[in-house]
């Protein structure tokens, strides 16, 4: 079996829309989480109900029936319909090519996956590249639960639903009401005939949530048989939604339009091949699918998937929005065309939820409540805001700004709320009650898994950045309207004080990672790198170079940052076991892909002045090829959040972070930009000054 088919059947696909809803699958649509399905539904408050797992999928043709699904079972997998799987495409959207066994020409139905970005619609489309008309018969699984549950085995025998279909000039309308919890599933197909078939499928499997020691059996259930022929190169289209729908012809083109602009993988089938050579023609030989322009676009493409309710989502299946996320990729898409205003948009609605000077840390989200438990998160939001004046050069944009900067420094400077306060020395600590508040924030019984009370050397780093863009907002302003608006005094003896007194993290070549007292806790992990990334420089390039090259050698994978170095005691190598397994090593050895971000630009800080602009560019890709080739080849469809910190190879945690994207497209813009070439990234080819075109000898 090629390495493509493998690393497709081990990698997931994800399609989403506007509202937080989501599809997501593997790519051998074999369910493996309970999360995996056709329709995710989300609405503006993020609150998400799986209602579609899939669909039974029979083929008749001469008398011969196959299946085209898969359904995972404690001791099968049954129907083997994976079997007739020819090849899967993750990007632009999921795609499958089906075959009798033994694969042949005669008989290939493609289907297609696509999702409307403005309600939670799915749509499904067959087509058939065979040689010979072909019957199909389709039973659509239903769950209609939220989607962190599952429907406990036998439960769905007890329930009454309430059904409704109809066969209306060849096309097929029918409904579902669950009427315990009031969820609704509307689905529609552009012809053929549709039965009532009430069928329950018990006991389905789901090995990753098992493996995580989560409950993993749930049942699903049916109430339709849907029946249509496919002549040679004809399409068939199927809608579920938790809406009705009302035109479908037109909402499938809208449907279809979105995607139409992205690039297909180079052996994209699309018409029936007389010559029997279809097959032949597609790659299995793990050649690039896309070229790198292309791959620029599909990862534009992923890093869209994020943007929901005029939000950022965090990671999918799992998360919702979290401040510190948001503000992170909010960075990323500063340096893409069209995105200020949706910026600026969300930037105010964080700062509408501002308490005591903090933004959130999560937002509500399936009944997890909105809290405030970080210090990073907010420091994030005023490097931001100034990021977002640069680019917008506007009189009232800056005096607004200042005005809010200064109610969170202000807060920050008085604060008596929460557990943390400003030391004599201008550092910012964090007290043992809140040694969660960064982004190592994981918690066991309560307590901290990576303890960060004391002085965290990151956001400390953070904080003077913030005290620097207040100032600097405040020239600015000052510059733009002709109006003296000097910054507060006590902030900007602030500013030097901090500056002194962050001299105390370096020690033995590195950063400690946090003070306590004025003693340095030594330990390498990426906080250093995150810190010395940041806009305003702490220390000389000398000492940064010297953080880089040990982060190099101790923490950097090709797929990211380790979170502790492999010679700590407290380095866990596998992310992997129960969900306390599994905390013990999210922040203590796991590999994280956004962390390639500050790799990347702590790089660029020291060597921009030192290299050319292919030299920079070329070293640049060489730190995420992993990642970009993976996407070339259609390995993965988007970027997960962790990886095990020994031997990293397969994604684990939330399948799409959206943070770890934002970190590759952040890379990649720059290293088109060095390259100049036009890309959707910008309207024209920009290329950095070019201060030296070879090395410094």
């Amino acid at each position: 079996m090629s390495n493509y088919f493998m690393e497709t059947h081990h990698h997931e696909w994800i399609l989403t829309n506007k509202l937080g809803g989501y599809a997501l699958g593997t790519g051998n649509l074999i369910n493996q989480r309970k999360y995996h399905g056709l329709l995710i539904a989300s609405d503006k408050d993020f609150q998400r109900y799986h209602l579609v797992a899939g669909m039974e999928e029979r083929l008749e043709w001469r008398g011969q029936t196959l299946y085209l699904d898969s359904n995972n079972y404690s001791n099968c997998i049954y129907p083997e319909g994976f079997l007739c799987l020819v090849k899967p495409w993750l990007r632009p959207y999921p795609i499958f090519l089906y075959s009798a066994l033994p694969h042949q020409n005669d008989i290939l139905i493609l289907k297609e996956l696509m999702m409307d970005e403005d309600s939670n619609t799915i749509l499904v489309k067959y087509t058939n590249l065979g040689h010979h008309k072909l019957h199909l018969t389709l039973l659509p699984k239903y769950t209609m639960t939220p989607h962190h549950e599952l429907n406990a085995p036998g439960s769905l025998d007890r329930e009454v639903f309430d059904t409704e279909f109809n066969n209306i000039d060849d096309k097929c309308f029918f409904n579902v009401v669950r009427p315990s919890n009031g969820l609704r599933v509307f689905g529609w197909m552009d012809k053929g005939v549709v039965d009532y078939k009430r069928l329950t499928y018990y006991n389905v499997f789901y090995p990753w949530e098992v493996m995580s020691g989560y409950a993993g059996i749930g049942d699903q259930i049916a109430f339709f048989e849907l029946n249509f022929s496919l002549a040679i190169g004809e399409s068939r289209f199927l809608l579920f939604s938790d809406q009705p729908i009302k035109n479908p012809e037109k909402l499938i083109n809208s449907i279809e339009k979105r995607y139409a602009a992205l690039p297909k993988p180079k052996d994209y089938p699309t018409v029936p091949d007389k010559d029997d050579t279809l097959i032949s023609k597609l790659d299995f030989e793990d050649n690039f699918l896309f070229s790198y322009e292309e791959y620029i676009k599909i990862l534009e493409f992923a890093l869209k998937d994020f943007i929901s309710n005029n939000d950022i989502v965090s990671g999918y299946p799992f998360y919702g929005p979290w401040g510190r996320d948001t503000m992170i990729v909010l960075n990323t898409l500063l340096h893409m065309p069209n995105y200020l205003d949706l910026v600026e948009k969300i930037l105010n609605k964080y700062k509408n939820q501002m308490q005591d000077g903090l933004i959130p840390n999560m937002l509500k989200e399936s009944g997890r409540n909105t809290n405030y438990d970080t210090v990073d998160a907010t420091l994030w939001y005023v490097i931001l805001l100034w990021k977002l004046g640069k680019y917008k050069q506007d009189i009232a944009f800056w005096k607004k700004s200042i005005r809010v900067i200064e109610e969170v420094l202000d807060y920050i400077l008085t604060n008596t709320k929460y557990p943390f306060f400003i030391r004599e020395d201008g550092l910012i600590e964090l007290k043992e009650e809140f040694a969660h508040a960064t982004w190592m924030d994981v918690r066991i019984d309560g307590r901290a898994v990576t303890p960060r009370n004391g002085a965290p050397v990151e956001i400390n780093a953070l904080w003077y950045n913030a005290i620097c863009c207040y100032a600097s907002m405040c020239e600015e302003y000052t510059k733009l309207s002709g109006i003296s608006y000097p910054p507060q005094e006590n902030v900007i003896k602030l500013k030097d004080l901090v500056y002194q007194s962050f001299q105390k993290f370096w020690i033995n070549g590195y950063l400690a990672d946090r003070l306590l007292g004025d003693e340095p806790v030594e330990e390498i992990r990426p906080n250093a790198v995150i810190a010395l990334s940041l806009p305003w420089q702490l220390i000389d390039k000398e000492k940064m170079e010297q953080v880089w090259q040990v982060a190099y050698n101790e923490l950097y994978t090709p797929y990211g940052l380790r979170t502790l170095n492999p010679k700590n005691f407290r380095f866990r190598k596998k992310y992997y076991g129960t969900q306390r397994e599994r905390d013990l090593a999210f922040h203590n050895g796991s590999v994280w892909a956004w962390l390639l971000g500050a790799f990347c630009g702590l790089y660029l800080k020291i060597h921009r002045d030192t290299m050319s602009d292919q030299e920079l560019a070329e070293k640049l890709g060489e730190f995420i090829s992993t990642f970009r080739y993976s996407f070339m080849r259609g390995h993965i469809a988007t970027i997960a959040e962790v990886w095990d910190g020994d031997h990293p190879h397969f994604p684990k945690g939330a399948p799409a972070k959206a943070i770890s994207v934002a970190a590759l497209y952040n890379i990649e813009s720059y290293i088109a930009t060095l390259k100049g070439i036009i890309t959707p990234l910008q309207k024209k080819p920009v290329t950095r000054k070019k201060t030296l075109q070879r090395k410094r000898k």
